[in-house]
């Protein structure tokens, strides 16, 4: 993996996290901003880099790797945003949606951080990375590529 496009990818996606992480704050976008950050975050950054030619043609290890980067970092930056400002929320208005984040950021802030990684590691990663996997498949059927070079298929007939 090149350095420079991993540090252009993590940029990338987690600028693209703070921003989901802000929209996610407004009542009528969260649920749509939150499924872009799980799913859809890797496929989208995956797309502009090689719409923008960052990266070359990947295989199934290179985009689940990247996918996974993209996913945890995205997620972090994600996180970075939107837990001050639902922290402060639900803070303000005691009965808000957001009053469970704010119980659990008075518990502690290492049990929030310790918990957000775990959540970045699961969701954040896992996630982008099956998004990643169906971005890639339905980009191979589209242009008609097959890319057999990491299976083996040795298949004897009797």
């Amino acid at each position: 993996m090149n350095s420079e496009i991993a540090k252009r990818i993590l940029i990338f996606s987690s600028v693209i996290g703070c921003i989901l992480g802000v929209l996610t704050i407004i009542p009528f976008l969260n649920f749509f901003s939150f499924i872009a950050v799980i799913f859809l975050l890797s496929p989208f950054v995956l797309y502009f880099c090689e719409k923008f030619q960052y990266i070359g043609i990947l295989n199934v290890r290179q985009t689940m790797l990247y996918a996974y980067i993209i996913g945890f970092f995205g997620f972090l930056g994600f996180s970075v945003s939107f837990l001050p400002l639902a922290t402060i929320i639900g803070l303000i208005y005691k009965n808000s949606f957001y009053m469970g984040i704010s119980m659990l950021f008075r518990q502690g802030f290492f049990i929030l951080l310790m918990m957000d990684i775990f959540v970045a590691l699961l969701f954040g990663g896992l996630m982008n990375a099956f998004g990643a996997l169906i971005y890639y498949q339905i980009k191979n059927m589209i242009s008609g590529e097959v890319n057999f070079e990491d299976e083996n298929f040795d298949i004897e007939i009797k």
